[in-house]
């Protein structure tokens, strides 16, 4: 018996829809939310992160709801991104789910636009999305976005249980053969600690403002990072992250922010941020890091680095560290809503856009 498709009513959400709204999102959730506080699931918790605590206002969610349930969302969360010595307010889109019952009903693209016209009434720039193979051509081919930029993703992984898994030989004896510390050798950085010391962190302070300043001018294109932003991104996420900052001489040069999985013993570099020539806080970082994340046991560690001319020093090395890299590319899509405005510079400047630059990680 055919399935009666009911006509949806397109609208932005309200407080009161989060708990339904997080029950239909769940399948772009996982187990990588961190732990629910006592009143709340895991996914109403990450929902109320995201949508309602953001310092910079709260975001838009457009949704359609048909027979008194959500069947497409589609949101939006506020930025201020760095762009020529300018800073501007933008929009990250994510969330983007249509129940397979409605689907080829332009529910997506009807949302699209209702989120961007939000978007544009509170004075904001621009909106940009990581999209997916699914949503890109329709993002670019029929609602005004441009590909701007491409991204790799990137895999560094031990040898010993990708060749154990398909021969079968025993990991321990791998390991022994000396192929995992071959590749360590080759892919983690060995850097100077006695010029840069790297330290486990919890929160960010006043001296990442610093940081901040002082790394911005090296940058033609980056999300601003400043303690109010990190904290709330990272530090108070509902997931769990795991933070290393990077010190010379007392003073803040730079962090790495990593996610492990909770099941599987994989972990992402969601961020890692310094100046951009600062060659020996990135190789410090990415040595902590990788080599903490490795020793609690993780075998694998995902991450993405821009397509493009002029990397910076985290770039160069996430690139040497991470040789393992998809054949597909990633897109970073804009819509501009104001033109006159703003300009982006040219992918021949220096652009910074991380892993974690994208809510959903």
């Amino acid at each position: 018996m055919m399935q009666v498709r009911l006509n949806p009513v397109l609208r932005l959400a309200e407080p009161a829809d989060l708990a339904q709204v997080a029950r239909f999102l769940t399948p772009l959730g996982s187990e990588l939310f961190g732990e629910a506080s006592p009143n709340e699931s895991p996914q109403d918790s990450y929902r109320r992160w995201k949508y309602f605590r953001n310092p910079l206002g709260e975001a838009i969610a457009g949704i359609a709801i048909a027979d008194n349930a959500v069947v497409s969302t589609v949101a939006a969360t506020p930025k201020r991104i760095l762009i020529a010595g300018k800073e501007i307010v933008a929009y990250e889109l994510s969330d983007f789910l249509t129940d397979p019952s409605y689907r080829k009903m332009g529910l997506f693209s009807q949302l699209i636009e209702l989120v961007c016209r939000e978007v544009e009434s509170r004075g904001a720039s621009l909106v940009y999305v990581r999209p997916n193979e699914m949503s890109f051509p329709i993002l670019v081919g029929k609602l005004s976005f441009q590909e701007v930029l491409r991204m790799d993703a990137r895999r560094f992984a031990l040898p010993s249980h990708i060749i154990s898994r398909k021969t079968g030989i025993p990991c321990g004896a791998l390991r022994f053969s000396g192929v995992d510390a071959l590749l360590k050798l080759g892919c983690i950085p060995s850097p100077d600690t006695t010029v840069v010391t790297v330290v486990p962190l919890r929160h960010f302070d006043e001296d990442i403002d610093q940081l901040w300043q002082r790394a911005s001018a090296g940058y033609d294109f980056a999300l601003v990072r400043d303690s109010t932003y990190l904290n709330w991104r990272f530090a108070d996420c509902p997931t769990a992250y795991k933070i290393w900052l990077a010190l010379r001489d007392g003073q803040s040069v730079g962090f790495l922010v990593a996610r492990a999985d909770q099941t599987a013993p994989v972990a992402t570099i969601v961020d890692l941020f310094t100046q951009s020539n600062d060659t020996d806080a990135a190789g410090a970082l990415l040595a902590r890091g990788m080599g903490d994340l490795l020793g609690s046991g993780v075998q694998s560690i995902n991450t993405s680095t821009l397509q493009g001319p002029q990397p910076s020093a985290a770039q160069r090395l996430l690139q040497r560290s991470f040789p393992f890299r998809r054949k597909k590319h990633l897109h970073l899509v804009f819509r501009i809503l104001r033109p006159q405005e703003i300009a982006l510079p040219a992918t021949s400047r220096k652009w910074y856009f991380a892993h974690g630059d994208c809510d959903g990680v």
